[in-house]
């Protein structure tokens, strides 16, 4: 079925630009957080809280490169164990180093409720721990809550792996099952809205059927129309497509109307969603040229993404025992304020992703490997 492979020569420049654009809406939407009771006010809700769409994003794109770094799965139980076990290795060790950090700093400044050593290792787990309001926020580090929901989307796509030539029903059964049938068993109604509560009473349970999910099944659609043999040779509809795509996430965002708009299908996934398919359409064959800041930015933009909000609060901290904490609700203060956490992120990738995840994959690897066997040292290609 499919004619695209994972080479050398197709790093997906453009879809590491995209993460890296990504990680900067996360740190503007958050960034405006200083501005919040200044004349800026009004500016922060109506401009700089829609770049929160940065996670839809991120999660569409998590989608698209599952199945792209997958296509030659031969459906075995080491294929699966070693993906597994790659997507972990990408994601908790850096996370878990963000997450003490942060743990530490805020016993360190005690001024405000400390989460529990419960809370720490539930989150560390991958596990929500406020079970109400959707999508489940409160995590010792606020913004884990997304990982959450990265965490159930590989394991879903990587036992569905298992299914050898039926991969695909499988997984797509199972987001069925779990995304309407379930919902629709249990309270007889099925929404696209993130923020909506089924209210099913089991905290996991409740988690994993929550809407936001159609993100990363809409990325994996868009990744199978990349690494399928459909072309679109009139690129100029596909320019008016992307376009339109980007008018539709505008018009949600920037709308006074539809301020409310939030995360996952009926709100800013959608358009996004139809930005991405257009572009990764235009982009099957001859991929753009991606100027080397952007390539750089996503590059840190999982780092960048962890630690945003522990040197924004850090930096506040900081001014504040300097007797500046009015400097801190500028303006100019957010200029400044913005490019710091990509510093910490550079050494955070440099330290973290490239040294201790590398090598707890690299240990982990080699425990299902036979005795003797090469074990890769280097980030898969979706690193």
């Amino acid at each position: 079925m499919a004619d695209r492979r994972a080479t050398s020569r197709d790093k997906l420049e453009w879809v590491q630009a995209l993460r890296g654009i990504a990680a900067l809406m996360v740190v503007l939407t958050h960034a405006r957080l200083f501005l919040y009771g200044t004349a800026w006010d009004a500016f922060a809700r109506r401009f700089m809280l829609p770049a929160a769409q940065g996670v839809d994003l991120f999660f569409l794109v998590s989608g698209f490169i599952m199945v792209y770094t997958t296509v030659r799965s031969d459906g075995s139980a080491r294929y699966t164990t070693d993906f597994l076990i790659k997507r972990f290795a990408r994601i908790w060790p850096v996370y878990a180093v963000w997450v003490l950090i942060n743990w530490a700093l805020q016993m360190l400044w005690a001024s405000g409720p400390i989460p529990s050593p419960g809370d720490v290792a539930t989150s560390l787990a991958f596990l929500p721990i406020n079970t109400f309001f959707p999508p489940y926020l409160g995590l010792p580090l606020s913004i884990g809550w997304t990982l959450n929901f990265e965490f159930y989307f590989y394991l879903v796509f990587g036992l569905s792996l298992l299914a050898g030539r039926y991969r695909w029903l499988a997984f797509f059964g199972w987001m069925l099952a779990t995304l309407v049938l379930l919902p629709l068993a249990v309270t007889g109604t099925v929404s696209m809205h993130a923020e909506h509560d089924y209210g099913i009473g089991i905290a996991y349970l409740d988690q994993n059927v929550n809407p936001i999910i159609w993100d990363f099944v809409a990325g994996v659609v868009i990744g199978l129309l990349y690494v399928s043999r459909i072309r679109v040779a009139n690129k100029t509809l596909l320019a008016i497509v992307a376009v339109s795509g980007f008018a539709f996430a505008c018009e949600r965002s920037f709308n006074a109307a539809a301020i409310a708009t939030f995360h996952g299908m009926a709100g800013w996934g959608l358009p996004l969603a139809i930005l991405f398919a257009a572009m990764a359409l235009a982009f099957k064959d001859h991929e753009p040229r991606v100027p080397r800041a952007l390539a750089w930015l996503g590059g840190i933009s999982y780092s960048l993404y962890l630690a945003h909000l522990i040197i924004f609060e850090t930096v506040d901290r900081m001014l504040e025992a300097l007797d500046c904490k009015d400097f801190t609700h500028t303006v100019a203060f957010v200029v400044l304020v913005v490019p710091i956490p990509m510093i910490y992120a550079a050494i955070s990738r440099r330290f973290l992703e490239d040294g201790l995840a590398v090598f707890v994959r690299k240990q982990l690897l080699r425990l299902t490997k036979p005795r003797g066997a090469a074990v890769a040292t280097t980030l898969p290609a979706d690193g």
